[in-house]
């Protein structure tokens, strides 16, 4: 059945806490949708290809594979807030130092992978926190117009982050991009310091394994949960991986664009997700079966992502990515509300952590395997693609014969 009425923002953001948590990480994804981008087109700029980018991004993930479970436990068990704090400061003096060196002109493709794995390590260590968070500093009763109102917040930087490093770049190069990621943090490290959050009751303390297997079992345990987390794998490995690894080098070489016009594009992806994110808040209490929907979303957008690798002019790619942006919607808010929804708060942090375990750590790696297959082929656009069809092919199956998660909510 549905539930509540349609979300206000407004009255969400009127909790204190909540409102400082969801500037920091509305400021984090302004960074990290920058990021990505400004890594993989530094690489271009020094003379790397596809397999190199692919790299970059791969090691910027491996802090997370081997990180993110005990972070996990540690947020189950430590003070969150300082956990965050230390990651974004972390964040903060990576970021400096890349931006000096890139001003100065003593970057090269290994320091770039360096930077690369020293910002993925704070990225594993403030991820799972800041979402293990947020059901702490809302009533449980308005943990769904939480969960949506941060969504928007994520389909707003995915906007606005694009659309002002393209600007950036073109007039400072790409340098600007690594500065203003640094001012973001130093902004969002501010934000954090008022922050207060409640202590959550914890279990008595085991061994970190015990306690990193406890949250496994119940991912693993629990159909629901464990076929939502086995979609947003598949979405890492076919939709995502792709998609950082491919989608700049598609623009610029497919579609011939420039970075500041690769940028204005993919603020388009941000665009469709933003308005399709409102109208669910709009009609939340009309949107019965949840899960039905997530999937529905998941099948159009890996659709349209076939045809977005076969884009061959800056039109063509702009109407894709805003039509892949409104199957992404769906995706953003419904995956994270399901899961958190159907998980209790004990072990909210450990299934957070895996869930940001599969975000950082998966995507970078498929994005390296993507890297290669699109090298050795010598063809980009035909691996996009046909990472859209085995997307489409997995949640095919899932809504075909998987039908408990049709009803969930």
């Amino acid at each position: 059945m549905a539930t509540g009425g349609s979300i206000k923002p407004i009255e969400m953001l009127r909790i204190p806490n909540f409102r400082r948590l969801w500037t920091n990480s509305f400021l984090f994804v302004l960074v990290q949708s920058t990021q990505r981008f400004a890594f993989v087109w530094l690489a271009l700029d020094l003379g790397a290809r596809s397999d190199i980018s692919g790299v970059i991004l791969f090691v910027m993930g491996i802090p997370a594979l081997l990180i993110s479970l005990p972070v996990g436990v540690l947020s189950d068990r430590m003070d969150r807030r300082l956990l965050l704090m230390g990651s974004q400061l972390g964040a903060l003096l990576t970021t400096l130092v890349i931006a000096t060196m890139v001003t100065t002109g003593h970057i090269t493709t290994t320091w770039a992978i360096a930077g690369s794995f020293t910002a993925g390590i704070f990225i594993a260590l403030g991820s799972p926190v800041r979402t293990a968070m947020i059901p702490t500093v809302v009533p449980k009763d308005k943990l769904v117009g939480a969960i949506a109102v941060s969504t928007i917040g994520s389909n707003i930087g995915l906007i606005i982050g694009p659309a002002t490093a393209g600007p950036v770049i073109k007039v400072w190069g790409i340098q600007g991009a690594f500065w203003l990621q640094a001012i973001l943090y130093v902004i969002g490290f501010l934000v954090l310091l008022p922050l207060q959050v409640p202590e959550v009751p914890v279990a008595p303390r085991r061994r970190l394994r015990e306690e990193i297997f406890e949250g496994l079992k119940f991912i693993n345990g629990t159909e629901s949960v464990r076929s939502l987390f086995v979609l947003l794998s598949s979405s890492t490995l076919f939709m995502m991986a792709p998609w950082i690894v491919l989608g700049p080098q598609i623009a610029r070489e497919q579609a011939g664009a420039t970075g500041s016009q690769t940028t204005a594009m993919f603020a388009l992806l941000g665009v469709g997700q933003f308005l399709t994110s409102m109208a669910i808040m709009r009609f939340n209490h009309k949107m019965i079966r949840k899960g039905l929907w997530f999937m529905c979303g998941l099948c159009g957008g890996s659709t349209v992502q076939i045809g977005l690798g076969q884009s061959n002019s800056i039109i063509m790619m702009s109407i894709f990515l805003f039509l892949w942006g409104l199957g992404g919607g769906f995706y953003m808010n419904l995956n994270q509300t399901l899961i958190q929804n159907n998980t209790p708060q004990p072990v909210m942090g450990r299934v957070m952590a895996f869930h940001s375990l599969l975000m950082s750590g998966l995507a970078p790696a498929g994005a390296l395997l993507v890297g290669v297959i699109a090298k050795r082929i010598d063809s980009a656009p035909i691996v996009f693609s046909t990472c859209g069809l085995l997307m489409l092919m997995s949640v095919g199956y899932f809504l075909t014969f998987k039908k408990h998660l049709r009803p969930m909510a």
